[in-house]
């Protein structure tokens, strides 16, 4: 036997209990999301999971972290920045607002709040970026006159809105993250 044959059949293992992961999640949500159904699905013992992962929620943002079509989607450039960042504000609120998108929004922040790998790459794959569009976005607006720090500080005050209501268990709606957004577009002008 080499050496490379554990480390094959290691990778073989976590390959599949991401998968499995990701396909549970995707079948059944978070809410009826249990490690034995993971390592029953990646034929594997519940210690191989606990080795890698120390709990349920990292897992789930390791699986999820691992997909590549999970990324924010750039707000429009119509012309109207108000507009634009409002309807993004409203799509990524019905996303964030709904049952499986605030219970995996919670559960990827306890991740990142127990694991400084996990906040890496959840910042690195999707909050970043998510900020990086929205602040791109704000740049673009001919009719806005803002510092960099002024634009971002815009973005952070949208995004942390919505992320807010959901932690705090309070309805996050499309109308209400539209409004916030106007509102604080306002105060840019």
């Amino acid at each position: 036997m080499s050496e490379d044959q554990p480390r094959r059949r290691s990778e073989r293992a976590r390959l599949a209990i991401l998968q499995a992961t990701n396909d549970l999640l995707h079948e059944n949500g978070l809410d009826a999301f249990s490690i034995e159904a993971v390592a029953a699905r990646a034929g594997v013992g519940k210690q191989t999971i606990y080795r890698w992962w120390p709990n349920r929620a990292i897992l789930v943002a390791d699986a999820l972290l691992d997909r590549d079509d999970i990324g924010p989607v750039p707000p429009r450039n119509t012309g109207d920045v108000a507009a634009d960042l409002s309807r993004w504000a409203g799509d990524l609120a019905a996303s964030l607002g709904s049952p499986r998108g605030a219970a995996t929004l919670r559960m990827l922040t306890a991740a990142a709040i127990e694991s400084p790998e996990t906040s890496r790459r959840l910042h690195e794959k999707f909050s970043g970026p998510l900020q990086e569009l929205a602040t791109a976005r704000l740049a673009a607006a001919d009719d806005l006159r803002t510092t960099p720090g002024q634009r971002r500080h815009a973005v952070d005050a949208i995004i942390g809105f919505m992320v807010f209501r959901v932690q705090a268990h309070q309805d996050l709606t499309r109308r209400g993250a539209t409004e916030m957004a106007r509102m604080v577009l306002r105060g840019l002008r």
